[in-house]
């Protein structure tokens, strides 16, 4: 198997997965794009009622954009600034949606390796295609690749409150009490 016929497998479908898959496409590279959650942009989801900080001008990808043109989609209005919800629903959705099949819901990585390469054989490994490992609701499966873009984000491992990347002091003891979250202050629950 030639790793020149191997996707680029990119995990994640938030902005820096789907810019990358969008970019692949421009080009001409076979993908295949990986997302644990139900829709395109899942983590950005969770934090939907929070205004970004940067305007639409500067959230969409011009590679992306030129995806996006044939569908029929409408750039919103380059001076506004949207919320995550925004953001998921009316940009990063329809780019996912334009990328068809290559985008995969529901496929949690649990491994990527090199083919026939572990701990103990390494010789050769910079020539062997990439194998990445996924569960799906179907089961688990695999698939070959000549590159892996870990465009997974952090949302779902924050850092510690601590300096240094450490905990700090207590953290890890009331652990269960702290959220690392964004709250939704027009939420009564909160």
């Amino acid at each position: 198997m030639s790793e020149q016929q191997l996707p680029v497998v990119v995990i994640g479908t938030g902005p820096a997965g789907l810019a990358a898959a969008a970019h692949l496409h421009e080009r001409g590279i076979g993908h295949l794009v990986l997302e644990s959650g139900p829709a395109a942009a899942s983590a950005v989801r969770e934090w939907s009622h929070v205004r970004l900080f940067s305007t639409w001008g500067e959230l969409v990808d011009p590679a992306a954009e030129k995806l996006l043109a044939p569908t029929g989609w409408t750039k919103p209005d380059a001076a506004a600034y949207p919320t995550g919800g925004d953001w998921a629903d009316e940009y990063l959705q329809p780019l996912a949606d334009a990328l068809g099949e290559q985008v995969r819901y529901e496929a949690t990585v649990t491994g990527v390796s090199r083919a026939g390469r572990d701990r103990i054989v390494d010789a050769d490994r910079e020539s062997q295609p990439f194998v990445v490992h996924f569960t799906t609701p179907a089961g688990e499966e695999r698939a070959f690749a000549s590159a892996v873009i870990d465009a997974s984000g952090t949302w779902t491992t924050p850092s510690p409150a601590g300096a240094s990347g450490l905990p700090a002091l207590g953290e890890t003891t009331a652990a269960d009490r702290i959220t690392y979250r964004v709250p939704d202050l027009k939420d009564p629950a909160v």
